[in-house]
């Protein structure tokens, strides 16, 4: 009996302790697949989070390419824009020296240009001339206001004999922001007629010569002194439109004391009037207008009015209104480039100009119309095996640019010879290197051509060569 009970005793805690291993077992497998289960989740939740810190680098980094593009691409705005009036954004931005004025007046800046040219024309004598020398002076005593000034000394100014060099004040002008498409703007100012007047400066030029049009007809480097508007209204972003995002208007609209009397059949030089005095009583106003569908296509319209003639001269005779229109483009795609302007004057028919100080017996009649046009395409590379050379060692995105230019020129004539019409046209074909922007060595050469007074070169053909720098 008591084995009985022994062996039954036996069985029973056997039969518990398998039992109880069993159970064991299975939790020990639930516990495993939990663990396994929370370890997916974590790896799971750690990538996911090592997923997100790498988007918001690339974010960041994508950001930061972003931003130093849109600078980049808003300093080469600046040579497609009306707006532009010096040094990229002015000495004041990006390529110009911000000192601190303990004043308390504001920011003050410091840039400019200089150009030293070369030319070898048959028949002529060969020779340098130091063209230009540039300085830019700019204040910004708050975030709505601006000065800003240019002084140029030309052909090594006036003190150097036997020379033609001249020393003046170019652009002295303040500006308001009213809002974020106008400011008002006063002082001596760029007059807006045409792309070239406001881009001239010498080291954003592919070429050494200026266009025949954009000194004979539009007499640059073109200032007068008065008050206006300017502004850029970004109408495609503004109204979401999706077929032209980029469209935008620029504006720039003065009046000005206008041209003076000396209007003859060799151009417009002679006639640009004063920034002291209004030589005629009788203010003139301009504007340009610029249409831009992207930031790499702008053309821009231009009209100016008013009179010309002395007030009190003799030669004064009422019939003096004058009218110019003008056009302009600038379109880029990849290296390609094309820049071009076209002008058109009218002068009543009628009105006298007086070359001789007010002497009536020396008034001849003003030419009936000017016009003009020059259109210049430029293509733009770089040979990758020039990188480990001198041209292209230490620069980050060197440049050679092959340009050519047409200019013609047609002015009516103002009877002092009777000889009819005074008509130029230019062909150049020129190659020029840019270690950097900013730095400019020209090659080109030139073939002219003439009918009946010479304006600039005549007959004339040969080579010429620069070096600009702008700062």
């Amino acid at each position: 009996m008591l084995r009985r009970v022994v062996l039954i005793l036996l069985a029973s805690i056997f039969y518990l302790t398998q039992a109880s291993g069993f159970v064991f077992a299975d939790e020990v497998a639930e516990l495993k697949q939990l663990i396994q289960q929370l370890r997916q989740d974590y790896e799971a939740r750690l990538k996911a989070l090592q997923d997100k810190i790498d988007v918001i680098a690339k974010n960041q980094e994508t950001a930061k390419e972003d931003l130093e593009q849109k600078i980049e691409k808003r300093i080469e705005e600046k040579t497609i824009s009306a707006e532009y009036v010096g040094r990229y954004e002015g000495p004041f931005g990006k390529g110009g020296l911000l000192i601190k004025n303990p004043s308390g007046f504001g920011n003050v800046s410091v840039g400019g240009y200089g150009s030293i040219e070369f030319e070898n024309f048959e028949n002529s004598n060969s020779t340098f001339d130091q063209a230009r020398f540039i300085i830019n002076l700019g204040a910004i005593p708050h975030e709505r206001l601006l000065f800003y000034s240019e002084y140029e000394i030309e052909h090594g100014g006036t003190n150097y004999p036997g020379g033609n060099g001249e020393a003046k004040l170019e652009q002295a002008w303040m500006s308001y922001n009213i809002n974020d498409w106008m400011s008002l703007k006063g002082g001596i100012v760029l007059v807006p007629f045409g792309r070239f007047n406001l881009l001239h400066d010498d080291d954003i030029q592919d070429l050494t010569e200026r266009p025949l049009v954009a000194r004979r007809v539009i007499p640059s480097t073109w200032t007068d002194a008065g008050f206006g508007l300017l502004g850029e209204l970004p109408i495609g972003e503004t109204l979401n439109w999706k077929l032209l995002p980029d469209f935008y208007l620029n504006y720039e609209a003065y009046v000005v004391n206008g041209l003076d009397e000396d209007i003859t059949d060799t151009g417009l030089r002679d006639a640009r009037g004063s920034a002291s005095n209004d030589l005629n009583n009788a203010k003139d106003f301009v504007a340009r207008l610029g249409l831009g569908l992207n930031r790499n296509l702008e053309m821009g319209l231009t009209t100016y009015f008013g009179k010309y003639g002395r007030a009190g001269s003799a030669t004064r005779n009422g019939n003096d209104d004058l009218l110019g229109i003008g056009a302009d483009v600038n379109f880029k795609r990849g290296p390609f480039e094309l820049v071009g302007d076209f002008a058109y004057w009218d002068f009543e028919d009628g009105a006298l100009v007086d070359h001789d100080n007010d002497n009536a017996t020396a008034a001849v009649s003003a030419p009936k119309f000017m016009r003009g046009f020059y259109i210049e395409p430029r293509y733009h590379f770089w040979p990758k095996f020039l990188n480990a050379t001198f041209l292209g060692r230490g620069f980050k995105d060197p440049k050679f640019t092959l340009t050519s230019r047409y200019d013609w020129v047609d002015i009516g004539d103002d009877g002092d010879t009777g000889n009819g019409n005074n008509k130029e046209s230019r062909f150049t074909l020129g190659l020029n290197y840019r270690p950097i922007e900013s730095w400019v060595f020209k090659l080109e050469y030139q073939w002219n051509s003439s009918k009946n007074e010479v304006l600039e070169r005549g007959d004339k053909e040969g080579a010429m060569a620069s070096m600009a720098i702008g700062f």
